[in-house]
């Protein structure tokens, strides 16, 4: 391996004064996108505007991805920025705009000071056969249709966001209801109850073990997890290999104490060979802030060096010399190139399955079509029976919504109405924790949209409110037998006073009783009547929900016409 030239260490950018003000500036702009990401998915008290968490998610890569491929072009032009960004910077998205890589170092940083890692972190060969065998994994899962389950479970941003909805969020609600009495003992009125419903047990399974995975592979091996499980990472970290501006060491300056790869959290400086691999290297610039005698630094490497001119077997040792990597194999080269192909092919299948024609009861039909009828049976679309959870508003139809969701949950945290609960197997094993409408918990506001103003990848679909509150999600069911008005000879109408479309009314029943009974033409789906209704455990009324979202009828046709206005100069009687 040739050693680099007097001229070329030169062109290292060493660690003073400028670098470490990269690496403030990379600190500052890290913990200001985790902390703002953080509090949107947190947001207990609603104070955080729901465009402002949208776009936050909205960078992230894997969101970014599925609407692109969706056709959304704004998402498209972030994704690009991110390639181009990365292509010239490195992986600084690992270190800055991943809510789950920040997350780590903010755990190692604290297992460092708690003492749990006393020794430093060494340099580790790469584990590239098991990263791309997880890339591989989640380009076959989506060309089998399993794509939206793949990117749900490996996507790092949709993995905090199911981290934080279900323990932090809870834990924080927990804290503030705690100090309620305290806070309005003292006059602090602004601190009041906030009734939060609980994810059920099964819901937790996942995040539980992603929690702990990553907690620990932290505080033990720094960003082990962003280098070996995320697919995230593993595509960053080919296009990286490429960067404009790299980190490497200055074989000249460099004494070997150890600090830089004492300092390194992705365990890539290796000191012995005076090179770095800029494939797992996060662009976190704590090496070179350490580093006293400016051994290490930040590298220009889009430049041929003048020592590289003569041969091209001194040329290739040169390249791989200030590329901090030893010449790769050629079967590896093709292996990282096809890998690449491969992720084309993925983006391509995305774009494919997130526009289906034929859902599980047939054509999909446009939206805004009304689903078609089944005379006394409602809607052939439905069922009856419950066997299937219902998406939310904006979702179109559940075969679109479970392709696209990656189920960040931001969604669920942004519900007023905390309607949206994580399903477990109500979808399906591909619906995992995919958000669903819970009416055993609340009902879907009739004015509300903050869930598809929030969603980043498209999954649910930005629409008007008047749109929404024609959206049919599903239709109600009442079972005369278990009304407490034939049960227990006694009025209710708690269906049909909550009912936001009036398609629930009553009709006289008995003596001097009405009884409810449903307009499932003008039915929304919303949950208000089944969330009312007194009966338990199982409620009279209940909705089912449609697996192609249809629109419902805006006329009452129970309601009296207004007359006409008398011609001018006529009697009004």
């Amino acid at each position: 391996m040739a050693s680099p030239t007097h001229s070329s260490s030169r062109s290292i950018q060493r660690g003073g004064r400028p670098v470490r003000l990269y690496r403030r500036l990379r600190i500052a702009a890290a913990l200001a996108v985790f902390l703002s990401l953080t509090a949107a998915l947190v947001d207990f008290r609603e104070l955080v505007p729901v465009r402002f968490g949208h776009w936050l998610a909205a960078i992230q890569f894997v969101p970014a991805l599925v609407a692109a491929t969706a056709g959304v072009m704004v998402s498209a032009a972030i994704l690009g920025v991110l390639v181009v960004l990365t292509l010239l910077f490195g992986r600084v998205y690992c270190s800055v705009i991943c809510p789950l890589g920040v997350f780590q170092d903010v755990v190692s940083r604290v297992a460092r000071l708690a003492g749990s890692r006393k020794r430093p972190l060494a340099f580790a060969q790469p584990h590239t056969r098991l990263r791309q065998t997880v890339l591989w994994a989640v380009v076959a899962a989506t060309l089998t249709g399993w794509g939206g389950l793949g990117l749900a479970l490996v996507d790092p941003y949709s993995n905090y966001g199911r981290i934080v909805s279900a323990f932090f969020r809870p834990l924080l609600t927990w804290a503030n209801n705690a100090a309620t009495g305290l806070a309005n003992k003292i006059g602090l009125l602004s601190v009041y109850r906030v009734d939060l419903p609980l994810h059920g047990l099964g819901a937790l399974v996942v995040p539980s073990l992603v929690l702990t995975a990553v907690a620990v592979l932290a505080a033990r091996k720094g960003r082990l997890y962003c280098n070996t499980f995320c697919p995230v990472g593993t595509v960053l970290g080919l296009l990286s290999r490429k960067a404009a501006f790299r980190i490497a060491i200055d074989k000249d300056a460099c004494t070997k104490c150890g600090a830089c790869f004492r300092a390194c959290k992705a365990q890539c400086i290796d000191l012995r060979a005076g090179a770095v691999d800029f494939d797992r290297c996060v662009a976190c610039f704590d090496c070179v802030g350490v580093c006293e005698d400016h051994g290490i630094g930040y590298q220009f490497s889009w430049i041929r060096r003048p020592d590289a001119a003569t041969k091209p077997r001194e040329r290739r040792q040169a390249v791989a010399s200030d590329t901090g990597a030893t010449r790769e194999p050629r079967r590896t080269f093709l292996g990282r190139s096809f890998t690449l192909v491969a992720a084309g092919l993925w983006a391509f299948a995305r774009g494919r399955a997130a526009e289906p024609t034929v859902g599980p009861a047939g054509p999909i039909p446009p939206r805004g079509a009304t689903p078609e009828s089944d005379g006394a049976a409602g809607i052939r679309d439905i069922d009856p029976l419950r066997r299937h959870a219902i998406s939310p508003p904006g979702s179109i139809g559940v075969r679109r919504f479970l392709d696209r969701c990656t189920a960040c949950h931001l969604c669920v945290s942004a519900c007023p109405k905390h309607v949206l609960q994580p399903a477990v197997f109500e979808y399906g094993l591909e619906g995992l924790m995919k958000p669903r409408m819970d009416f055993t918990a609340s009902f879907c506001d009739f004015d509300c949209t903050k869930c598809v103003d929030v969603c980043p990848d498209g999954a649910l679909e930005r629409i008007p409110v008047a749109q929404k509150q024609a959206e049919q999600l599903g239709l109600a069911y009442f079972d005369p037998g278990k009304c407490i008005v034939t049960t227990k000879g006694t009025d209710c109408a708690a269906c049909s006073e909550h009912c936001p479309t009036k398609a629930v009314y009553t009709v006289p029943y008995g003596n001097n009783l009405r009884l409810p009974t449903v307009d499932r033409d003008m039915c929304i789906g919303c949950g208000a009547c089944e969330y009312a209704c007194p009966v338990q455990p199982v409620k009279a009324i209940e909705v089912s929900g449609l697996r192609t979202h249809g629109l419902a009828r805006k006329d009452n046709p129970r309601q009296p016409k207004a007359l006409k206005p008398p011609a001018e100069g006529d009697f009004p009687f």
